[in-house]
């Protein structure tokens, strides 16, 4: 530690060395030493060289830090300033002291700082000017008889700082308003140069336009370059003959000839002078009397022939350009053909290029309309309809179908697939197709969780996609995939066309993606249904709670005020319910819950809802209904009950209902009255000995 300490001491000592001259400055300043003594005083002399010493150490300190390329610390910032106000009245005060004529440059310096720093270091600064001169006028005993002097002094500071940060802020703002102006300037020409170049869309195109423009603008730079060729090479002909896709044959695409006896095609990509070209992919010179020009009908015009190769970036011949004339051709006259087979070369390219760009862009758009489409769904019937429309549409399908797989209802059953959604042409018998779990694709799909078929099939009539019972004929190309959610699979897409050619690569790919956002998009909605299911159904009888009938009734009640038709209320509650728990124990209860359920779902009409309202209490709101057809089909209710034997573990067990029926208009004008009517009548039931009906008070609608 202590070996240590001479090097921390002279660290210290280096950083306090400008602070304590500052301090010592500032003293003798308030003191009056920069001019209480005559010139040439040794006090005098000794106060000035340590002022500028000081500086001089402040300026070189800061020009060797930005020299090593640091930034230096803020607290150099301050004392730079301190040193400048000291200097500053210093200056004052040699030269006439508190008047003196030398005063501006303290203003100058207060606007220097405005100008140079920012806010949170200038006004700092500025105070720190003040204070100084202030404690002048208070050591020479000037206060507070010149204290408006003082106060002039500090106010002429702060306007001139207040001044030059105003004209700076203001310079700055019309200088980044100059530098938006030029950027949005050079943005601007660069999209009008881009719609020039026809690097962007101006406008929204179908795809036969697009094949046009791209067309047109090969076939101008094809016209230009055979134009520089004619120009520069004074042929007979020059031509530009471009290879079939196959490359079995070549065709004339454009010349510029004197001869109408060019042969346009197509010609054997072997044959003659252009065949040499074609097959060696280099330039060809040939000199002479009758050249082997197979590029006429008959014979040759001219006697001379030099033919380039038009070469893509892989090398490969697309086609040639070719000129023949009486003169011979040089080196020269090959180069010149060669560029100009080159550019013909590049605009083909690039309009293949903004083509493919083309393509990406609108097979893009189309995926993310398809996920936009797919996260509007709010049921799994909408989410599979909407996957099997998007898919038609990216893969000009000729069937497509979604299918799902619903989960056993019982351990050890088999899963079976249901065809939920289905387009194409004969699709009528796959419209809701059910079938088990078998050896078709759709099944192997599911259970492997990847894609099929994985090769091309040779005998696609005998395959089985769904079940051996349902035949697809006719097609070409099939490929299932498998709607994956995280680790499980819920379903797959199947995509199938009547041409061979008709599941590219590329449009597998989209297809695929398409089936992730479509099993995401089944899960979710899957989800939401089972949500809403929970929210409105009982979880023991499957009925619908309390909380949706209380809502149902309401709306049912409303309809009936408005249009003047009768509305009928049941409650019904199992006779002596609590007798059986006790006896026989609340799975045996709740057996008889469900029992009681699946009697009065079956003896209520497809209009009517069925809810359970507490408890063993349930309740039946039947539309349409008066009084007196409620009571006929709360006694059919009461009876099919009695008749009803529950399987219990205990054996089979049968149990009463007690009924009670409420009618508007009569029996309230609320919902809340027409429950309390109902609940009474049920009340005069259980009164009266139970497994019987009793109607509150309602009449038949006028």
């Amino acid at each position: 530690m202590a070996e240590h300490w001479p090097k921390h001491a002279r660290r210290w000592m280096a950083k306090g060395a400008i602070p304590v001259a500052i301090a010592a400055l500032s003293f003798l300043l308030v003191s009056g030493a920069f001019a209480q003594t005559p010139i040439g005083d040794r006090t005098r002399i000794a106060c000035w060289t340590l002022l500028v010493a000081s500086g001089i150490a402040v300026a070189l300190r800061q020009a060797i830090r930005k020299l090593r390329g640091h930034r230096a610390p803020a607290w150099w910032t301050a004392e730079a300033c301190a040193l400048a106000a000291v200097g500053a009245l210093a200056l004052t005060q040699l030269f006439g002291g508190l008047t003196s004529a030398l005063y501006p440059l303290v203003y100058l310096l207060g606007a220097c700082y405005a100008l140079a720093l920012p806010l949170r270091f200038a006004l700092p600064a500025i105070g720190w000017v003040v204070g100084l001169d202030a404690g002048i006028f208070l050591a020479q005993r000037a206060l507070p008889e010149q204290w408006p002097l003082l106060a002039t002094h500090a106010a002429f500071t702060g306007v001139f700082a207040a001044l030059y940060h105003a004209v700076l802020a203001t310079r700055l703002r019309a200088a980044r308003r100059a530098e938006q102006e030029a950027v949005r300037r050079r943005v601007a020409d660069a999209e009008r140069s881009a719609r020039e170049f026809r690097l962007i869309a101006t406008a929204p195109t179908d795809p036969e336009r697009q094949m046009l423009a791209s067309v047109s603008e090969v076939e101008e730079s094809v016209r230009g370059a055979l134009t520089i060729a004619t120009a520069a090479l004074q042929p007979h002909t020059v031509a530009v003959y471009l290879l079939s896709p196959d490359g079995a044959t070549v065709r004339l695409r454009d010349c510029v000839s004197s001869s109408d006896r060019l042969f346009r095609g197509p010609l054997a990509t072997r044959e003659g002078a252009l065949g040499a070209v074609l097959a060696s992919g280099k330039p060809v010179l040939l000199q002479g009397d009758g050249p082997a020009l197979s590029h006429y009908e008959g014979p040759a015009p001219a006697h001379c022939f030099c033919g380039v190769p038009l070469l893509d970036r892989q090398e490969r011949v697309l086609g040639a350009l070719v000129a023949d004339r009486d003169g011979p051709f040089n080196p020269a006259d090959e180069q010149v053909l060669t560029a100009l087979a080159a550019e013909v070369v590049r605009a083909m390219e690039g309009e293949r290029l903004l083509g493919a760009v083309r393509r990406e862009k609108e097979e893009k758009a189309r995926f993310f309309r398809a996920l936009e489409e797919l996260n509007r769904t709010t049921t799994v019937a909408q989410a599979a309809d909407c996957a099997v429309a998007q898919a038609r549409e990216m893969g000009a399908l000729d069937l497509c179908a979604v299918t799902l797989v619903d989960e056993p209802a019982r351990a050890g059953a088999r899963s079976r697939h249901r065809v939920q959604s289905v387009a194409g042409e004969g699709v009528a018998p796959l419209s809701g197709l059910t079938f088990a779990d078998n050896p078709g694709l759709v099944a192997n799909v599911v259970r492997l969780g990847a894609p099929l078929p994985g090769r091309e099939l040779q005998a696609m009539e005998r395959l089985v996609i769904f079940d051996s019972a349902t035949a697809v004929r006719g097609l070409g190309a099939l490929k299932i995939f498998p709607l994956r959610a995280g680790e499980s699979t819920v379903g797959t897409l199947v995509c199938a066309t009547k041409r061979r050619d008709g599941l590219p690569d590329a449009a597998q790919a989209e297809l695929g993606m398409l089936a992730l956002q479509a099993a995401a998009a089944v899960t979710r909605t899957r989800l939401y249904e089972q949500a809403e299911r929970l929210a409105t159904t009982d979880g023991l009888t499957g009925l619908m709670n309390r909380r949706s009938l209380n809502a149902q009734l309401a709306a049912r009640v409303r309809e009936a005020q408005r249009y003047r038709r009768p509305l009928s209320l049941v409650l019904l509650d199992i006779d002596h319910f609590k007798k059986v728990n006790d006896t026989h124990g609340h799975p045996a209860g709740d057996a008889v819950l469900r029992g009681v359920a699946a009697v009065a779902r079956a003896q209520a009409r497809e209009t009517d809802l069925v809810a359970r309202y507490g408890g063993e209490e349930m309740a039946l709101v039947l539309p349409e209904t008066d009084a007196g057809g409620a009571s006929t089909i709360a006694e059919r209710l009461r009876a099919a009950v009695e008749g009803t034997a529950h399987a219990t573990e205990h054996g089979t067990l049968r149990v009463t209902v007690s009924v009670g029926v409420a009618t508007w208009p009569g029996g309230g004008q609320t919902p809340d009255e027409l429950l309390t009517t109902a609940d009474r009548a049920l009340y005069r039931a259980k009164q009266t000995g139970r497994n019987r009906v009793e109607a509150g008070p309602g009449k038949a609608a006028a």
